[in-house]
Formats: structure tokens, sequence, C-alpha cells
């Protein structure tokens, strides 16, 4: 394999448009600088020209089209209108399917390659995996099966088993040049290195074929924690090139593995986030392939809102105090010089002129400092660059320089990315015990003796099931409704365990929660379920019930209760206040005594009732009063 700069001839070379995290949508309800944001659907919208303008053959999409699970029906709107505009078409497609669709389209409504199908006329396929934000979970629908059942995309590489993945490839066929395409969608970075370690991944190779093998894959590329991320040069040993999601900062241009193959990492196409790896500029590339040799071209994107990242280590400037001015107020107007004189200068090579790209720049300075009399207010700065910057209330950032490393570290090497901050604080409150993940240094926390009693109505579980909903997909109601749904199920088990006091209801709460952990496997499928049926996912009436305010809690039990008990009595009166016996028209002491008993019943039922929501009640409020 060699990436290849020479000539060759076109019938034989497969062109393909690459591009990664797309993440339609984002900030798309929000307002920058006063407008509200578009630009995720110029920037998709210009990937897709280059992509016509080039007549590539295909388009291959490395995960997070969209930037939430569930965007809403506007964002899903737009993008079907650029995909029908760019994607069909009466061009040709010269690509010849030899897969089994069956096999690579299994998970698929439409089982078929999308430009063989009779009823579309497309032009420029797309091919795409999902990546961490528009995951759709096991069992559910997410946004890239819904345009896989357009016909508009070619969805591949969604698993639901995962003991063992075994990824079998799409063939595409270019007269005399065969790719064999292999995708893995998104999943959990610490399941799936452990599938690599067990070695219980496989990629099935074609037989009596020669294929230029690529493998497309979202994942953490970037060593966070042990397990947390796949080392680059452990995937298998035949592949030509691994085209990497996820993974934000732009460097496209293949890059040679220890593994015996090259590594393209397009980036985000847009900035997502103000961290100094998306200040990079933005790129797709044009991949050809023919036979054993490619070449990958960049095309900057142009559409893409300035960003300035810069670091500012304040020992390292000479900022004199002078007369009454304190220390902070010298700092905060020599930033304020730099940023007109320095950044602001930077801000203007950016802009391209192409139709609608953001004017108002991202700006992001980081302060290094040793004292924290350097540290000044920044209110007055995002004050004045409130109608110059895009976000002027982020705009600066301070961080204390790790004093324990001075003179160990060159200056570089001690401007680290902002999670490594975070990760220090962790370790903080946790010590040496916090090596692999968020996830696992709490569950950690929770297992020492001194800490199991900390927890009652939530479990371990659940709590890492909705940090991994919140930080992986950006369910921002993933907490919310995990908290409503076990604290009802809590109320629901004291409320049939008969309890009188207090003591009583604190002791069958504890007793709900170790029978919870006893069955953790059964606790985390439950809280799956919930998750991935709640309201924010289009759920159902029952799951909206779950997620009311704490403080509506009380009338969701007793109104759950009167359904249940009200049909049972029901019955029990039909059966007998009807027909010859204690029925209204029935005669004698027979009909007076079923009227009697009828009221007996209701009475029972009645005080039944009254009884369990007044535990349901008690038990709520011991809840929250623990929890205050």
């Amino acid at each position: 394999m060699s990436e290849s700069s020479s000539t060759h001839d076109p019938e034989d070379t497969i062109n393909i448009l690459v591009a990664t995290d797309i993440h339609l949508g984002f900030d798309y309800n929000k307002k920058r600088g006063g407008q509200v944001s578009n630009e995720s659907f110029v920037t998709f919208e210009e990937i897709l020209k280059y992509g016509k303008e080039n007549e590539v053959d295909f388009i291959l999409l490395g995960g997070d089209l969209f930037h939430d699970t569930k965007p809403t029906q506007t964002a899903l709107l737009k993008c079907v209108e650029l995909l029908r505009k760019y994607c069909l078409g009466t061009r040709e497609c010269k690509l010849e399917f030899l897969s089994d669709s069956e096999q690579v389209f299994r998970h698929c409504a439409q089982k078929h390659v999308n430009y063989e199908d009779p009823n579309l006329n497309v032009s420029m396929p797309i091919f795409t995996i999902h990546g961490n934000h528009d995951d759709p979970s096991f069992g559910t629908v997410g946004s890239i099966d819904i345009l896989s059942a357009t016909g508009l995309v070619n969805y591949f590489g969604k698993w639901t088993d995962l003991n063992r993945i075994v990824v079998s490839p799409i063939i595409l066929k270019k007269r005399n040049t065969h790719v064999a395409l292999y995708g893995m969608s998104y999943i959990n970075d610490q399941r799936l290195s452990r599938l690599y370690r067990d070695d219980k991944v496989d990629l099935l190779r074609p037989k009596d074929m020669d294929t230029f093998n690529i493998f497309v894959l979202h994942q953490n590329r970037a060593r966070h924690t042990n397990y947390a991320h796949i080392p680059d040069d452990k995937l298998h040993k035949f592949l030509n090139l691994v085209i990497w999601g996820h993974e934000h900062e732009c460097r496209i241009t293949p890059e040679p593995n220890s593994g015996g193959y090259y590594i393209s990492q397009p980036g985000s196409s847009i900035v997502t986030s103000l961290c100094e790896s998306e200040s990079k500029p933005k790129h797709v590339g044009l991949l050809k392939i023919n036979k054993s040799n490619f070449k990958m071209k960049n095309l900057k994107l142009k559409s893409v809102r300035p960003y300035v990242f810069d670091n500012m280590i304040i020992k390292d400037h000479d900022i004199k105090v002078r007369g009454y001015v304190s220390l902070a107020d010298s700092i905060s107007n020599y930033v304020d010089q730099y940023i007109e004189n320095e950044l602001m200068p930077r801000v203007a090579t950016q802009l391209t002129e192409y139709p609608d790209q953001p004017i108002q720049p991202l700006i992001r300075l980081r302060i290094f400092y040793d004292d924290d009399s350097e540290q000044f207010d920044t209110i007055s700065l995002a004050q004045k660059y409130c109608d110059e910057v895009a976000n002027p209330m982020d705009m600066i950032i301070f961080r204390k320089r790790r004093l324990l490393e001075k003179g160990k570290r060159g200056i570089h090497d001690e401007i680290d990315d902002d999670m490594d901050d975070i990760t220090e604080l962790f370790q903080g409150d946790l010590g040496e015990d916090w090596t692999s993940t968020v996830q696992g240094g709490i569950k950690k926390y929770f297992d020492k003796e001194e800490n199991k009693d900390k927890l009652t109505v939530l479990t371990v579980t659940a709590m890492n099931e909705a940090l991994n909903r919140f930080v992986d997909r950006s369910e921002i109601d993933a907490f919310n409704t995990i908290v409503r749904y076990q604290m009802k199920k809590t109320i629901e088990y004291v409320r049939e365990q008969n309890t009188e006091t207090s003591e009583d209801i604190r002791e069958e709460i504890k007793n709900f929660h170790n029978k919870r952990l006893s069955e953790e496997e059964e606790d985390q499928n439950n809280v799956v379920d919930v998750l991935n049926r709640s309201p924010q996912k289009g759920g159902s009436r029952a799951l909206k019930q779950t997620c009311l305010p704490i403080s509506n809690l009380d009338a969701t039990i007793d109104s759950s209760d009167s359904d249940e008990d009200l049909s049972s009595t029901s019955a029990k009166t039909r059966g007998r206040g009807r027909g010859s016996r204690g029925g209204r028209g029935s005669r004698g002491p027979r009909g007076s005594r079923g009227r009697g008993r009828a009221n007996e019943t209701n009475d029972s039922i009645a005080k039944t009732q009254n009884s369990r929501s007044a535990q349901s009640k008690r038990a709520q409020a011991i809840i929250i009063s623990d929890s205050d």
C-alpha cells in the first residue's frame, strides 16, 4: 500500500469525499451575535457542494451528522432538504455493489444500497455510520435510521450485539478497483477496548479479490485513560486506511502508523468547543483510490466561523503597575490591548467572503497565572467586546500554573487541554484510586464502606448511565429522568410494605436500595429502558408522568393508585351488582345485601387508597428531607 500522487486511469479511480462530525443543529436555537445560529447547515451545504463540484462517486461520513440524539424537526427537515438538493439527480453512479445487502444493511428498513433503488435517482450516494451524538441506543430508532428509510443515506456499521463484533464489508467496484468499506458506529470506549483486548472484533475479508480496505470508526483516539480509548496501532493489520471520527482536531492528511496502515482524522466541520485543537483550520478530504494506491487532497472549509485561540503566561509579559492602578487592573488593560492588537487582526485572516460565513469570531484567551492577585474581573472586557465577539462572556479563562511542575517542563508542556485540569480536580478529591474513568471512580467511591449509605434512592449504576448519556449524547434531561424514575419506584415499593413509622419507611428504602444493588444487571436494563423511552426521546405518556417535578409525584402516585384499584373495583361491582342477584332491580333482601356489600367493598378500597397515598407522601417527604 502507498499514498501515491501519480496519474492513473480515471475510469479505475474511485473518488470519495470524506468528512466527520458535522453536528447539524449545534446551537441552532441559541443566539450568537444577535442571530440564530445556522452555521452547521451552511457548512454542510459547502461539503455537499464540494462533492458535487468534484463529481465524487460517494461521500463517506464518520459519525455525528447530528449534534443531538433526537434532533429537532427543523434540523431534520433542513438536512433532508440539503440531501435532496445535492444527492438526487440524473448523473449515473458508476459503482457496482458486490456485497450481500441483506447482511450489511440488516438493521435498515431499506435493505439495499440507495442508488440501486428503482424509485430513486441517486447521483451522489452517502455512506455513514453513527457517532456518540446521534447514537440511537439499542432497540430504538435514531435520526440516521430515518434518513436511511427515506433512501437519502446508506447507513452501515450499527451493532446490537456487543458480546462479539463481526464486521462484513461493503464491497464497491469501479472497473478494476475494489474498495472494502468496514464501518463501526460508536460503541462505549471501555467496552470496545475490552473487545479488542479479548480478540472479539473480527473484520471479514473478501475472498478471491484484492481490495483497498477502509475502516471507518467513531471513538476516542487520544489516551484520556488506559481503557477509555482505542490505541490507533491495535487495529487489524490488513487495513489500508482508517477514517477516524469523534476527535475534533483536524489531522486529515493521512499519517502512517506502526500497525501498517494510514490514519486520516478529518475532525469536526464546525467549532463545537472552545479548546485549542478546534482552532486549527477545518478541512474535508477528497480521497482518490486506484487499485492499491491512494491520495488525499485537503479541501479547506471556507464557511466556518473564525476562531482564534491563544495562551498568555503572565510571567512572560512585562506588565507594569503605574500610579494607583492595581496589578489586576494593569493586567486587565494589558489583556485588552492584546486582544485588540494581536487577536482581532488574526480574525481578519480567517474571513473568506464565503456566502453566509458568520462574521463575529469566537475568541478564547487562556491566561496562566502564579498568584491570585493576577486575576481580574472579566465583565468589563465582555461588555466592551459584546458586539464584536460571538462569545464575550467566556472569551477569557484563567488557569493557575502547576507550582510543583515549575522548572521540570517547558512552557508548551504546561499548556494542557482543559480536560487535564478537570482530571486533576478529580484526582485531588479521590486520590490515586482515580486511574481509569469518571464512572469507575464514582463506583469505587461509593463502594467504600464509609460511603455505602450515602446513596439511598439513586443507584450508582443509574447515576453512571445518566452521566454517560449526558456526556456522550448531550441528553441534558438524563439525570432529571433517572432521579424521578428511581424515586417513583422507591415510593411504590415502600407503599406495598404497609409501613407505619418514619423509621420503618427509612428501613424499607434501604432494603429496596440493597435489593437493586444485588440485581445490578436488571437495574442497568431498567435504567437504559427508561432513558431510551424518556420524553426527550419521544417517550410514552407514562414516562412523562415519571418525569414530573418532585412536587407533583404524590399526585402522580395517587392517580396511578386510583386507576389500578378502580379497575378491579369496577369488575367486582359489575359481578355482584347486575343480573338476578344484588342488582338494582332484584327482589327482597338479596338486593339490599348486594348493595351493602358493594358499599362495604368501596369503603374498604377507599381506606386502602388513602392509606397507600399517605404512605407514599410520607416516603416522599422522608426522601426529600434526607436528601436535603
